[in-house]
């Protein structure tokens, strides 16, 4: 027998739920971005969060928070940034790969 059509009503609550994991990804991208301005460290747990909010919301064709597109663009490219700022420390230059190489393993598991 085939696949049943989800109903109206779990379709609309698939669409708060997602709906609810981009504001809360908006929120943890800001408190990320802050701590980067702020030169805090960043708990890896919350750069594995928007890690897997992103890979979510594009699965379903959401499109990203601004704040969150913003990160990923930097996880994604971190040795253009480099490039970029010229100026960056040698340990921010750890983090960043680290963090590319996180993306990579993670987009690699949604398959």
């Amino acid at each position: 027998m085939g696949e049943e059509l989800p109903s109206k009503a779990g379709m609309a609550e698939a669409l708060e739920s997602l709906s609810e994991v981009s504001r809360m990804a908006t929120l943890l991208a800001s408190e990320v971005l802050d701590a980067q301005i702020m030169s805090r460290p960043i708990p890896d747990d919350h750069i594995r969060s928007l890690l897997e909010a992103s890979l979510l919301l594009k699965e379903y064709g959401v499109d990203l928070p601004p704040l969150l597109s913003q990160i990923m663009h930097e996880v994604e490219n971190p040795r253009a940034k480099l490039h970029d700022e010229g100026q960056q420390h040698g340990a921010e230059a750890e983090e960043a790969g680290r963090l590319a190489w996180l993306f990579r393993a993670l987009q690699g598991a949604k398959g």
